[in-house]
């Protein structure tokens, strides 16, 4: 890959030379020079057909001189050294020519650009932070300057600063926006709850869901308010209006419905809304729960007709963990050896994946609405 970089490289390099030597105004220079610049641009061929292309890159940056004419092939070799890596020379010779005072506006941005992409390279956010601003103020309809800065912002976890930058490229209709909005409410929302803020929490959710009314996070951490205010009716309503719009998250439903019925002494309705479910999305989790209300319940012949229906239908770990467990008062139906198998099941489910990432394909146990891989948000979906 590097050697056709840098083959592009030199016949740039060329391109401009021949340009140069057809220019009036540089029929002034001596043929030394010439021949000085000639004898520069084999030794540096030869660095390259040799795949000495650190050699190579040292040459043709002392062969061209930075002017106006060569400031693009002196961004493209910084860009090569940043690909490969060397990310302390492509900054060195992207701040040499942020230094030049005769770059136009359209050379300045785009010096700070790559200079910007190589502190994130770097790693110093900070400085990264410092030149996407710059970059705003030069062109402030610069949605790449806008979307790089979120990127930091989400990084760090600075929430208020990244739903500015959010909310910038939400109201001019970005792709994606509504969600990466809608996600950084939440976040904020979260932190006040841990505070104790739950009138900020309750706004930020409000407008998480305008912003995106599928965002089922906001959703969930509304229901939980209502809930902790007793607001039950407002709770079941938005419960409701989960399971029309994003059926596929039922599995997260369980914990809320439950709250909600039982709460609500409606310990009747929970079990209808159990059953209901499974019979329009079936799931492990579902059946599990309907289960264990059951045994809750003293349902047992209930409990014992719907394990049997589980296990020959859809058949898991889980079911069969709690068959073990719930045939322990049978002991003409148990031994030492299924109470084993019970351990080894339960230590299975651990390492279960259940959830994975749409869009890299991300594994894991939990749900994760910023995936850890490819940070895409709300791209987690169940398995």
């Amino acid at each position: 890959m590097d050697y056709w970089l840098l083959l592009l490289v030199l016949s740039a390099i060329l391109i401009g030379w021949i340009i140069g030597r057809w220019n009036p105004l540089a029929r002034n220079s001596s043929g030394s020079t010439t021949g000085i610049f000639s004898d520069s641009y084999v030794k540096g061929l030869n660095y390259l057909l040799s795949n000495d292309s650190n050699k190579a890159i040292g040459i043709f940056t002392e062969l061209i001189e930075v002017n106006n004419d060569t400031i693009e092939i002196h961004i493209t070799l910084g860009n090569l050294f940043r690909s490969k890596g060397e990310v302390d020379r492509a900054i060195k010779v992207h701040q040499n020519l942020l230094a030049r005072p005769n770059l136009t506006k359209k050379q300045r941005n785009l010096v700070i650009s790559e200079l910007a992409n190589d502190y994130l390279k770097a790693g110093l956010l900070d400085r990264a932070e410092k030149l996407f601003k710059e970059m705003i103020q030069l062109k402030t309809d610069d949605m790449m300057a806008y979307h790089q800065l979120l990127d930091i912002y989400i990084t760090e976890k600075s929430w208020h600063e990244a739903i500015d930058c959010a909310r910038i490229l939400y109201d001019r209709g970005e792709p994606d926006a509504s969600v990466i909005y809608s996600q950084c409410l939440c976040e904020v929302a979260e932190n006040a709850i841990s505070q104790g803020k739950n009138k900020v929490a309750r706004e930020s959710l409000a407008k998480a869901i305008e912003v995106d009314k599928n965002c089922v996070r906001a959703t969930l951490l509304l229901i939980n308010l209502h809930l902790d205010a007793k607001g039950i009716p407002a709770a079941q309503k938005l419960l409701k209006r989960l399971i029309k719009l994003n059926p596929e998250y039922m599995e997260l439903y369980i914990n809320p419905a439950r709250k909600i019925y039982l709460r609500g002494k409606e310990s009747n309705g929970y079990q209808d809304f159990l059953k209901q479910q499974y019979q329009l999305y079936p799931s492990t989790r579902l059946a599990m729960a309907l289960l264990e209300y059951y045994v809750e319940q003293n349902q047992i012949e209930k409990a014992r007709l719907f394990l049997s229906e589980v296990l020959k239908s859809s058949p898991s770990f889980e079911s069969f963990e709690f068959a073990l467990r719930f045939l322990k008062s049978d002991p003409d139906h148990l031994s030492e050896t299924w109470a084993s198998l019970s351990l080894f099941l339960k230590m299975m489910h651990n390492k279960k994946i259940e959830f994975a990432c749409s869009k890299c394909g991300y594994e894991s146990h939990v749900i994760e609405w910023n995936c850890p891989s490819c940070k895409s948000w709300v791209s987690m979906k169940p398995v």
